[in-house]
Formats: C-alpha cells, structure tokens, sequence
C-alpha cells in the first residue's frame, strides 16, 4: 500500500467537473497533515483539452488557477491505484467499477460521499494517518444506500453562472468529505 492517500475524481470529458474538483481539492489539501494525492479523468475524456474557459473563469473566481490542467482518460491503472474515487455523477461509477471490479467499495458519487463520510468511522486510529482515512472509505461503503445517488449537475455548454455553481457544490461537497478523511485538527 502507498504512503500516501490517493484520491481520484472523474467526470465524463475531464474539462470541467472533475477538473475543477481536482484543482479545489488540492488548494483544500495544501496544508492538510495527511500526504494525500490528487487526480482526475474522464470516462471519455477530450484527451490533452485544456479546462474549459468558463470552469477556468469559475475557479480564477475562488483564487484558483485552472490554466494547466489537460483532459486524460480514465483507464485501469488510475482505478486501481487510488484509494477513494469519486465520481461526479452515478452513470461514472460503472464505468470505473468496469475497469477493475475490486473498485466498487471506493468509488462514489462526490455528493454520495460527502454524505457517508460525515458519520464514518476510522475513530480508533490518529486523524493523520492514511489508515484512518482509508478506513473512512471502508465505513461509508459498508454504509451506502444505492438509492439516494446524487450527481453534481454538469455546466458544460452552459452559462458562465453554471460553472460557478457547480464549482460551489463542488466545494461545498469536498469540503465535508475531506474534513472527514483528514479528521479533527
């Protein structure tokens, strides 16, 4: 096992959902105690696109810079070598869990997450330690209801006032799941 945590966060074309989550999540992550890895890709990623203009405007909006991110493909490898993938919404998650079925315990919707986490368990070992928070993961999978799936609305195409919501929900969203995995401080 890694060292460190490693999150993976997918959308459809990985230039807009995933990405910002990517970007928010590693701005959340830059003083946080526990190494945690940040990545995202898309089940039909416009490989080597850049962000779209709007997301880019969203995340400047929130002092982030979105400039530098590129578009991959979600593939096997990155499945396998994460701990926890969230995905942006629930038609996601098979695809993910159809390049390796071992997947299905760690991979969520990011709001479904969000909510799971917030009473997970992962009490008995320190609040920095990857073990703790891959037993966060353990909890809210035991814990799932396959019936309350929620997705984070996709802007793409839309008006600049989408994307800055969906980088709110976005944010909102990691915001509970991080706190949770990193724990009190």
């Amino acid at each position: 096992m890694s060292a460190e945590f490693r999150l993976l966060l997918v959308c459809t074309a990985n230039i807009c959902r995933s990405a910002m989550a990517e970007v928010i999540a590693g701005a959340m992550l830059q003083s946080a105690p526990l190494p945690m890895a940040t990545a995202s890709a898309g089940v039909r990623a416009m490989v080597g696109h850049p962000m779209a203009p709007h997301a880019v405007a969203a995340l400047a909006k929130l002092g982030l810079d979105g400039r530098a991110h590129r578009a991959r493909m979600l593939d096997r490898d990155l499945v396998r070598s994460a701990d926890l993938l969230l995905t942006m919404e629930a038609a996601h998650v098979p695809v993910a869990v159809g390049l390796d079925p071992e997947a299905a315990p760690k991979t969520f919707t990011l709001p479904e997450f969000a909510a799971l986490a917030a009473g997970a368990g992962g009490r008995r070992y320190r609040s920095d330690t990857v073990e703790r928070a891959r037993a966060i993961v353990q909890s809210a999978a035991a814990r799932r209801d396959r019936r309350r799936v929620l997705d984070v609305y996709d802007p793409y195409g839309g008006p600049p006032e989408g994307y800055d919501a969906c980088a709110k929900t976005v944010g909102e969203s990691l915001s509970h799941a991080l706190g949770a995995l990193l724990g009190p401080r």
